[in-house]
């Protein structure tokens, strides 16, 4: 009988890290979740953002705004890690971080024995509640119902407690408690602005990190102009960051992202040939995009130029961020072809593949 031809999924593979979605309560803590971390330029300009304002303003509420899969719950666990109690974890995050370039990071987020991180996972429920039982797990404080005005009174207080250097909340899928909220089904929207109010007044450190895909007033969209307004004025207590990775830094993560065996060396003509028409076009790309988009093999250079920005659009309900897409086992995808296209061809994965995924997969949702 003859040897099965090797493929290319023989020799190409993803990172596990790239792999596995990040979940802030269940991953914080775990040095497996930092492992294979890069801290892109925009990330750091959003750490920046933050430090600036802690140092220099009373603000110290914020939110991350960006598309499903861009790597804020990622960042949300490193920055968390960099603060934390545990030194070695500490550590090993501030290097992912870069923080030995960010003096301003100390002054922001001075640490001594570590802050007090609060992770939350939003849900359809009550914000108030869910933060409550997120505190019951890290301090072991009474683990009853609590209001909403309990549960702000509780974060001041942990943040005054000399036992650690703060408190940092964290609250993940922050939109799923504002859907909650414009259902009738959570807590009322003002509870954010009362807590955002209270970090500022607080005598301790208290920071408020939320998590969303899209603006407050979007999950409003359905409400009467009244409604969407006042929605508007609860944001405006929060300092919205966007976190939107650039095209050329998602390209250089999908290099990492894919680990290769061997590689072909006759690759460098087209990525060349893409890295200069993109340039033309946008001269704030870096001139070694070219060696960034080589790196993606097997993805075809287009491919990769192509994944950022359709990463950033939503099919119906669908959003596919493009390592779920890398990691993905639906037909047409980037892994089905691994595992059929011979390992000797030196083949690419093209548009007019991902074409065929899009139409197979998502056609009835565009």
């Amino acid at each position: 009988m003859a040897e099965q031809a090797p493929v290319l999924s023989d020799i190409v593979r993803i990172s596990r890290h790239y792999q596995r979605s990040i979940r802030i309560d269940a991953d914080l803590g775990r040095t497996d979740a930092l492992e294979g971390y890069i801290c892109h330029a925009t990330a750091t300009s959003a750490i920046e953002s933050m430090c600036r304002q802690l140092r220099d303003s009373s603000q110290r509420a914020f939110t991350w705004t960006g598309p499903f899969g861009g790597g804020k719950s990622s960042l949300a666990v490193a920055l968390a890690s960099a603060i934390g109690p545990d030194k070695e974890i500490r550590k090993k995050a501030r290097k992912a971080l870069g923080l030995g370039g960010m003096p301003s990071f100390d002054k922001a987020f001075p640490v001594n024995g570590g802050w007090l991180v609060v992770p939350v996972v939003g849900r359809r429920a009550s914000v108030a509640g869910e933060i409550g039982k997120a505190l019951h797990k890290v301090t072991g404080a009474d683990s009853r119902k609590r209001s909403g005005s309990s549960v702000i009174a509780e974060l001041c207080e942990a943040a005054e407690d000399k036992r650690s250097d703060g408190v940092l909340l964290v609250i993940d899928e922050m939109g799923k408690f504002l859907e909650a909220a414009a259902l009738g089904i959570g807590d009322d929207v003002y509870f954010f602005q009362e807590l955002a109010e209270a970090a500022a007044r607080a005598s301790g450190k208290l920071v408020i990190v939320g998590i969303l895909h899209q603006s407050f007033a979007q999950y409003a969209a359905k409400q009467g102009i009244d409604t969407r307004d006042d929605w508007a004025k609860v944001q405006g207590r929060y300092s919205d960051i966007p976190l939107v990775a650039a095209s050329d830094e998602i390209v250089e993560l999908i290099g990492r992202a894919l680990v290769v065996d061997s590689r072909p060396g006759d690759g460098s003509d087209a990525a060349d040939a893409v890295a200069e028409a993109i340039r033309s076009r946008r001269p704030s790309v870096g001139a070694g995009f070219a060696q960034s988009l080589d790196a993606c093999w097997p993805l075809h250079p287009s491919m990769a130029a192509l994944l950022g920005p359709i990463s950033k659009r939503q099919f119906g309900q669908n959003e596919r961020s493009t390592f779920g897409f890398l990691a993905s086992a639906e037909p047409f995808g980037f892994r089905a072809y691994l595992e059929t296209a011979p390992a000797a061809a030196s083949s690419w994965y093209r548009p007019d593949d991902y074409w065929n995924y899009l139409r197979t997969n998502l056609e009835p949702a565009i």
